[in-house]
């Protein structure tokens, strides 16, 4: 029987070991952490990827806000992807307005959410009208069955 000093070591160097297998997601990702909302523009033809990690099953709820007031808005749209690339959910109109609003449970990893302008924008002069302006929140809650 193996020593208690040798299991130690040994343990030590596979955990370290795991992470460096873990596919990174590149610098340009934008971190989302839980109950709190990022505020930026969205521009046209732009793609803003987010990506968030769940330490356990978690509802989560993902929504976009522009102004009400405006029609001449943004028209965030978005897909949520796992990890590994395979679509979870997408959504361009589900909240308030022209916004989106993914809501689902999910367990424990790592999720990305690709947000895009849906409307677009087909001028030369880049559609300078536009108000780019959104907000981005997002809302976990621990899973329960009841």
């Amino acid at each position: 029987m193996l020593k208690r000093r040798f299991w130690l070591p040994f343990l030590f160097l596979i955990a370290m070991a795991v992470p460096l297998h873990a596919k990174a997601l590149p610098d340009n990702f934008i971190k989302l952490t839980p109950d709190t909302s990022y505020e930026g523009q969205l521009n046209p033809k732009e793609v803003l990827r987010f990506y968030f990690v769940l330490e356990r099953g978690m509802d989560v709820i993902l929504e976009s806000h522009t102004s009400l007031k405006r029609s001449n808005n943004v028209y965030p749209g978005a897909v949520l992807f796992h990890a590994d690339g395979s679509v979870i959910a997408r959504d361009w109109n589900g909240g308030q307005g022209r916004n989106f609003k993914i809501s689902k449970s999910l367990t424990a990893g790592t999720y990305v959410l690709r947000v895009e302008d849906e409307r677009g924008c087909g001028s030369l002069h880049g559609c300078p009208e536009i108000i780019k302006d959104f907000t981005l929140t997002f809302e976990v809650q621990e899973t329960s069955i009841f």
